[in-house]
Parts: C-alpha cells; sequence; structure tokens
C-alpha cells in the first residue's frame, strides 16, 4: 500500500536531515547527486483572524478523511480551478491522490468541500535536486468560488540597494509551530512577519547562490517556515490588498542558531508559465504600501 503524503515528505525530511553537510548544487552544474535540501517545510508565529486568507489553500492527504492529519503542504487559489504551490510537494504525487479545501483557517473545524485536483502541472524545469523553478499548478475537478489572490509582476532583477534589505513580508502556514521537546502542528492557519536578506548573506549561510527565481527571508533564529508549510505564500500588501509574491520552497530543519533562512520561490519570475494555465489570473505591478519594493518584487 503506497506511503500516505504526509509520511512521505516526512521521511524525506528526515533522510535529508540525517545526513550532515547536505547542501544544493551550484547554479549551473548538474545537480548534486546526494540528498535533496531539506523540505521546507510557520515557525513563531501567531493565529490568523478569521476571514483575514479566502484564498488560503490547504494540499490533503485524499486517503485521510481527517483534515488536520491530511494537510501536509500549502497553496493558495490563483483561479477559480487553480491552486498554485510548490513543484516537491506534488512531482510525487497523481491527480487521485491529493484534495484541497480553499478558504481554510482551523483545519479541526473547517465546513467548506474538499474539493478533488484533476490535473497537476510542475514547472518542465523543476530540478528537485537544486529546487530550482520549484512550482507547480493544481487544476481543481470543480472550481472554486473562492475570491483567488493577485499575484505580483516585478520589473527586471538588477543588483538590490542595500536601503531596501531588511523589508518585512508575511507567512501564512499550518507548519511545525515549536521544535523544542513538544513540537506540534497547529490546527489554526499562522502568519509571521519576515525581513527579506540580501543573497549574499543567504549565499553565506547555506553555500551555495540564489537562483534568480529565488528570494530568501527569515532571521537567523526563531521565525521560519517549517515542516507542512512548504509550498504556502510569501505576501505583501498592494493597493489595498495582498498579493502573492513568493512561496515556501527549502530551508533547513526550520530556523536554528548559525543564520540559516527560509529559501523561497520568486513568483514574478513564472507569471508567463502560469497565465499559459490560468485564464482568469490575476497580475498587479504595484508598490507595496509603505515598503520599499524592488528588493522582493523583482524577477
Amino acid at each position: 500500500m503506497p506511503m500516505k503524503i504526509r509520511q512521505l515528505l516526512l521521511a524525506l525530511l528526515l533522510s535529508a536531515l540525517l545526513l550532515p553537510g547536505a547542501v544544493l548544487a551550484a547554479a549551473g552544474t548538474p545537480p548534486d547527486p546526494g540528498p535533496a535540501p531539506p523540505r521546507a517545510k510557520v515557525l513563531g508565529g501567531t493565529d490568523t483572524l478569521p476571514g483575514t486568507w479566502p484564498w488560503m489553500t490547504a494540499l490533503l492527504d485524499a486517503s485521510q478523511p481527517d483534515l488536520y492529519y491530511a494537510q501536509y503542504c500549502g497553496g493558495v487559489l490563483v483561479g477559480a480551478s487553480w491552486v498554485l504551490t510548490a513543484a516537491h510537494c506534488v512531482d510525487f504525487a497523481s491527480p487521485g491522490d491529493i484534495d484541497v479545501a480553499v478558504g481554510v483557517r482551523d483545519l479541526n473545524n473547517f465546513t467548506g468541500p474538499r474539493l478533488a485536483v484533476s490535473a497537476i502541472v510542475v514547472h518542465p524545469d523543476y530540478d528537485a535536486g537544486r529546487l530550482v523553478n520549484d512550482i507547480a499548478l493544481l487544476k481543481l475537478a470543480t472550481p472554486s468560488s473562492a475570491e483567488p489572490v493577485p499575484l505580483f509582476s516585478g520589473r527586471s532583477r538588477d543588483k538590490i540597494p542595500s536601503s531596501l534589505l531588511g523589508q518585512t513580508t508575511t507567512l501564512l502556514g499550518w507548519g511545525l509551530y515549536n521544535t523544542t521537546a513538544y513540537p506540534y502542528f497547529p490546527s489554526i492557519l499562522q502568519q509571521v512577519d519576515l525581513p527579506v536578506v540580501s543573497d549574499s548573506v543567504c549565499t553565506a549561510a547555506f553555500g551555495i547562490p540564489l537562483a534568480d527565481s529565488q528570494v530568501c527571508a527569515g532571521y537567523p533564529a526563531g521565525k521560519d517556515a517549517c515542516r507542512g508549510d512548504s509550498g504556502g505564500p510569501l505576501v505583501v500588501r498592494v493597493d489595498n490588498r495582498w498579493v502573492h509574491a513568493g512561496l515556501v520552497s527549502y530551508g533547513t530543519d526550520c530556523v536554528q542558531e548559525g543564520g540559516f533562512y527560509g529559501v523561497y520561490t520568486r513568483t514574478s519570475s513564472f507569471i508567463d508559465f502560469i497565465s499559459q494555465y490560468v485564464p482568469d489570473l490575476q497580475v498587479t505591478s504595484g508598490a507595496p504600501q509603505g515598503l520599499p519594493w524592488l528588493l522582493l518584487l523583482m524577477h
């Protein structure tokens, strides 16, 4: 009998964490044949308020009837029939293995429908070894009535002025809440504000350069994405609404002492890919309110 999705991801995480020194291959080189980086996996977050994030989506193991135990990754509704998530959350699965719950806040008290998935579209250049182009779309068998989240379409990436570093984004997810002696996965959707950090800081922490389609955010210790948050959104406020700027890709065993951060897939790098499949995609290019914006929202 096939291993359940949550168990499979946990097995992948543990196998990576038990092998010290695992790193990503350098950009432009073939993938390292060794273990993939730990799947990033909201640590240090707070409970979200009801109705705040109507497009937030939980990816569910279709074989598990209990939403709390079925949830294994996050995503966002980007069109009536399309959910955006990380490729590493779905590249091993068939459509029938996955359900989604759109607009869920509390996994233990959700009265909406579980929607079946009819197709999985993984980015054609997804590299599972380096987690580059770590992005995928799920087509829903039944359209959702929820309002989709707009995506940010940025400008061409250039050198990032140092004055723009450290600006804040908001991360959402149900991932591992506490990595001390009593770890648990919260039932209520968590949110945490994270500063964007420079590519050079992230490269020094991981020992590898970021791709242009990636962005680094977080703190050296205490707040980050964690296991169960993969595919979830990194959002910013634009024109009085929240827009999707990135999705959780990878990190270490959550944030820990030693200067490790989270790496996110930069949404603006994949607008063309997404728009091929999502006819009702909403895209905005405005500047986030009250925030210098070039760092995160360029591609």
